[in-house]
């Protein structure tokens, strides 16, 4: 049993409704729902409470007890489910509801068993149906509980939630092990497909959580897990879907994959944005890019696959690559650029370093004291012009709010949006040299006299 928090896995063959289960239980919408069989490939993780009690909640993809040597994807996928299964505290088996009972399903509840003890049997899709009873062969399957539900209207999910709760308490020492931390640092790595986004999170969790492959689109749904990392802190990673060209977003699952990556942005503190050192940058990575300054995200840029460039090369390329960035993303300056491999375990300690120090960035707050002894008056002898011969004067600053930090200027500015933004400008660049803040962005707000 984890004495930590309970890991409980949603488990069953395809298109059986585990993933709008998941979602159900999750209380919003975070694994793509479609009709298509395969759709959830990764394993996708969440945190739930049940009447206090904290659990982890998996969805994993459909298990098909035949699969063809040549689909790499599903073999690869069904290895993480079972490796779940074993791990888990108590399995939540799903079953259809509209069909009888298969030789397969008898097969995979036989091997189930042989690895899992704690196993709850779901039928799902019995819309209205939940008060009457089962089929006989449901009935002859011998566990101590079976239910039924629809996941998608909600019938029978109280009585699934009293008895996951009622188990899971009993089996646990004490709720005091159920506490988990609700302040972790949300870290999302985001990108083009197939710039080695699932690859730098297997390698900082030192697992195989998300499925590598140069298919791009391979991952669609967002996976997290924490991330402890000894004196550099805790961290909650997030793996997201490559962003696609609109071209592709038509596409319904990769519409999806679209927004739920979206989403990930929009709730993350950082994201680490993955450049491909071999392409440059292209319109998406921009796109991507805009999205991260737009929302006022953390920024550690990642210059991946430099193991693929000659060793001669290196140095120049480089120095190219800087150049790009800082010409097509010049309004990204603030970020933390780091070079490397994703396939390089070397690299997870300057990752971690660079995660400590710019969580605490994030944070960090400066005296008013201290703004209007130094950066005020720096601000002044700028003499920064407004037009028409008249200079921006501020009497008084302060560090409004921090993470992320944002700053008011009381101040004599009378002008455009253009002298706005040019002001504003200047006095950011001041404010970065007077303290540390790579990595951050930074809002400022004037304010007239």
């Amino acid at each position: 049993m984890n004495r930590e928090i309970p890991l409980v896995v949603i488990a069953g063959k395809t298109n059986v409704g585990k993933s709008t289960l998941f979602n159900r239980l999750s209380g919003r919408r975070i694994t793509i729902v479609d009709s298509t069989p395969g759709v959830t490939r990764d394993i996708i993780e969440n945190i739930i409470e049940i009447e206090g009690v904290q659990i982890r909640l998996v969805d994993t993809a459909g298990i098909e007890l035949a699969v063809s040597p040549d689909n790499l994807l599903q073999t690869e996928s069904e290895k993480k489910v079972w490796e779940a299964i074993k791990k888990a505290d108590c399995i939540l088996l799903v079953l259809d509801g509209k069909e009888e009972m298969t030789s397969v399903d008898h097969e995979l509840i036989s091997r189930l068993r042989r690895v899992q003890d704690a196993i709850i049997p779901v039928v799902n899709k019995r819309e209205g149906m939940t008060h009457l009873g089962l089929l006989s062969d449901f009935y002859a399957l011998g566990f101590d509980d079976v239910l039924q539900i629809s996941a998608v209207h909600g019938d029978g999910i109280p009585q699934l939630k009293s008895i996951l709760f009622n188990r899971l308490k009993r089996d646990t020492e004490s709720d005091e092990a159920l506490i988990v931390e609700h302040h972790d640092f949300r870290i999302a790595i985001v990108g083009k497909p197939n710039v080695g986004k699932s690859t730098l999170f297997n390698m900082l969790l030192e697992s195989d959580r998300s499925i590598v492959s140069t298919i791009p689109g391979t991952t669609r749904d967002p996976l997290e897990s924490s991330l402890v990392s000894g004196g550099y802190g805790r961290y909650q990673l997030v793996d997201t879907a490559g962003l696609a060209r609109k071209s592709r977003i038509k596409e319904d699952i990769a519409f999806y994959a679209t927004v739920r990556t979206m989403e990930k942005i929009a709730e993350t503190n950082l994201c680490v944005l993955i450049l491909d050192v071999l392409e440059g940058i292209s319109q998406q990575d921009r796109h991507i890019a805009n999205q991260i300054f737009q929302q006022k995200k953390c920024c550690l840029v990642f210059l991946n696959k430099m193991d693929l460039i000659p060793e001669r090369l290196t140095r120049k390329k480089i120095e190219e690559t800087k150049k790009w960035i800082w010409s097509e993303l010049n309004f990204l300056d603030y970020a933390t650029v780091l070079i490397g491999s994703a396939t390089d375990r070397n690299m997870k300690p300057h990752f971690l370093a660079q995660f400590a120090a710019i969580a605490s960035r994030y944070y960090q707050r400066l005296k008013t004291s201290f703004i209007n002894r130094e950066i005020k008056e720096k601000i002044n002898d700028l003499n920064i012009s407004m037009g028409k011969g008249r200079l921006l004067r501020t009497y008084y600053g302060y560090q409004e709010l921090n993470a992320p930090p944002r700053f008011s200027f009381l101040t004599n500015f009378k002008g455009n949006d253009r002298e706005l933004e040019r002001s504003i400008h200047s006095i950011e660049k001041i404010i970065r040299q007077e303290g540390d803040w790579e990595g951050v962005p930074i809002t400022i707000e004037l304010k007239n006299k």
